[in-house]
């Protein structure tokens, strides 16, 4: 198939390009309540093409690209005309010249995930069997589940000979549990791991359930003020998210983010930690063949590397990265139990918890909070929380326990002081 396209691409006159074939192969269970309602097995071959064309205008040279994509099942005809389409398009993008990856040659790269030996079938059900076993709370239950198993063969070549091929297991989902009394209610969840964790997925549904009875007995709202929050699991990737986007070379490229190498972007200390914060790479290239390796992104509050696609890491001048998902916050000394002190509004579940890298405002509503009061966990609901990341990160406490996801390692829990809150 490269050579069905490699000729396409001659014959429009192509002479800079980047093809990134994928292969993906799914299983997907579907449940209702305990019962399989749908496996669906999936088998997909798909050709990212980018061409790339260059121009002069006012004496700057320009390089424009576009996208197309190709199937086995295409014609030569048909392929062809797609090329020609892309190449065509390419011409009204002008953007600043820019040298595209290096050439890079290596063997394949086999999946380093415990994933990698088994039948997408088996994973599917390990997994399904370990969230319907912890099924077992009695007052709330398992609504629904879907699991998706993904597994990813990867083979890039681009035009200056770059040539290499790596595979990727991983596995997504998501799951309502529900509880009817004293009241009604459901709690949604998502779940996305790179190892066969079934402990965590089991240890993940018991807290959605445990969520949802929570929820269900919650008759008051949290009276308006400042509170110190305490933000846990699957929230806490989306507060990290501001250091994570502003340390983007199209964002910095863009002039949204003024950050530099050596900055103490966290601010000065106010009692908090200090954040330690490694880009994680969850493959070993991205789809434009850049090698991908674990970074420092922070270190001490000081900001130590940039990350982002090849233009922008071009035009900041420096060697591309490739952009990351997956981080690891390395901080942590304080105990749960300790940070669950009176006065701590312990934030369960949002309707959508935000993080604006522009500006640093992060919060959203309340669906499930725990209130603690006179060495007791009191469920509160409703309500919305809208702080500042500038105005608290010098406070940030981070949780000696650890909690693990697909694209997160890092503190349990963030203790955050003086959040306003508004209320009842």
């Amino acid at each position: 198939m490269f050579e069905r396209i490699e000729k396409a691409l001659s014959a429009a006159g192509v002479s800079v390009w980047n093809i990134a074939a994928c292969h993906t192969k799914t299983a997907e269970l579907y449940f209702i309540k305990k019962k399989l309602d749908l496996p669906r097995f999936n088998d997909i071959l798909q050709y990212e093409v980018t061409v790339y064309r260059d121009a002069e205008e006012n004496g700057k040279k320009l390089r424009g690209q576009s996208v197309t994509y190709i199937v086995p099942g295409m014609t030569d005809e048909e392929i062809n005309r797609k090329i020609a389409d892309a190449y065509f398009a390419a011409q009204f993008v002008k953007n600043p010249f820019y040298e595209l990856p290096d050439k890079v040659t290596a063997e394949h790269k086999e999946s380093p995930s415990d994933l990698k030996d088994l039948p997408l079938e088996d994973i599917a059900e390990k997994f399904a069997e370990a969230a319907l076993a912890a099924d077992d709370d009695g007052a709330a239950f398992l609504n629904s589940m879907e699991v998706f198993i993904y597994r990813k063969n990867y083979e890039i070549k681009a035009s200056n000979g770059l040539h290499v091929s790596y595979d990727t297991d991983s596995v997504f989902g998501e799951f309502v549990t529900q509880c009817k009394e004293p009241e009604d209610v459901e709690q949604y969840r998502q779940f996305r791991y790179d190892s066969l964790d079934v402990k965590a997925l089991s240890e993940k549904i018991k807290e959605g359930l445990r969520d949802a009875r929570l929820r269900a007995a919650a008759k008051e709202m949290p009276v308006s003020g400042t509170y110190d929050i305490l933000v846990t699991g699957d929230n806490i990737p989306e507060l990290f998210d501001y250091y994570m986007m502003r340390a983007n070379a199209a964002i910095l490229v863009s002039g949204y983010s003024t950050w530099k190498l050596g900055d103490n972007i966290q601010g000065e200390n106010e009692g908090g930690e200090r954040l330690d914060l490694t880009l994680v790479a969850d493959a070993p290239f991205n789809t434009e063949g850049v090698p991908m390796t674990d970074r420092k992104l922070v270190e001490g509050g000081c900001l130590k590397t940039y990350h982002g696609a090849t233009r922008f890491c071009r035009y900041l001048g420096i060697e591309p990265t490739g952009n990351y998902q997956k981080f690891r916050v390395d901080n942590g000394s304080m105990p749960l139990e300790k940070m669950r002190r009176d006065g701590v509004l312990e934030t369960v579940s949002f309707s959508d918890f935000q993080m604006d890298f522009f500006d640093g405002h992060f919060g959203g509503e309340m669906r499930l909070a725990l209130l603690h009061k006179d060495g007791k966990a009191v469920p509160v609901c409703g309500g919305s929380v809208n702080g500042s990341i500038l105005d608290v990160q010098g406070k940030l406490i981070f949780s000696k326990e650890r909690y693990k996801s697909g694209s997160y390692e890092g503190p349990y829990a963030v203790l955050i002081p003086g959040v306003p809150v508004a209320g009842a």
